[in-house]
């Protein structure tokens, strides 16, 4: 619980008596590989917070099944429509290995936020930073080739081969899996 409490102290320095408030009102649950948490076209009702694990956010189009996220420890786990607005999501999330998460009703949350500055202040400080990392891989999108995506994930994120199907990799990198093997391989 101390890795988790640092790393949401990263995105904003929440009190002692802030840490308990927030942690008084979830639900500590630990759910299995493959489990998931939310499903496209469903409202989701809860936010979860990664204590220790590893999920992908995902969509299917096409009968393609596409990873738009990675979450890890520290990092939460939530349908934007669903906290924000009470509607159905887009998205899904399937945890990729046994998570243990702290659960906490989307009201909840709300109701810390509107009651407690920090807290609220932690939010969009935590919102703040999933705007950057989807404005960050938009513009890798856009201006690196598929191998310098490649290298740059396993670098900010070196345990994702062991945790996440190749298939899922080259998905969130927006290339085939045989295009995926051959940049593993050094052929380009």
């Amino acid at each position: 619980m101390e890795v988790f409490i640092r790393k949401i102290r990263e995105a904003y320095p929440l009190s002692d008596e802030t840490v308990r408030l927030l942690l008084g009102h979830t639900e500590r649950v630990v759910l299995p590989k493959g489990e998931l948490l939310m499903r496209e076209g469903t409202v989701a009702k809860y936010t979860y917070f990664v204590i220790k694990g590893f999920a992908r956010g995902f969509f299917h189009k096409e009968d393609k099944d596409i990873t738009i996220w990675f979450a890890s420890e520290g990092m939460s786990l939530l349908s934007m429509n669903g906290y924000m607005f009470s509607t159905a999501g887009y998205e899904n999330v399937e945890l990729q290995e046994e998570c243990d998460l702290l659960k906490i009703s989307n009201e909840t949350l709300n109701r810390l936020f509107d009651s407690n500055i920090e807290l609220a202040n932690w939010g969009r400080r935590m919102s703040d930073g999933i705007i950057l990392k989807f404005e960050k891989l938009f513009m890798e999108r856009y201006f690196m080739s598929a191998s310098e995506r490649y290298h740059l994930l396993v670098e900010r994120e070196p345990e994702i081969l062991k945790k996440v199907p190749l298939r899922h990799i080259a998905s969130f990198l927006g290339i085939s899996q045989v295009s995926l093997s051959r940049i593993r391989a050094g052929i380009q």
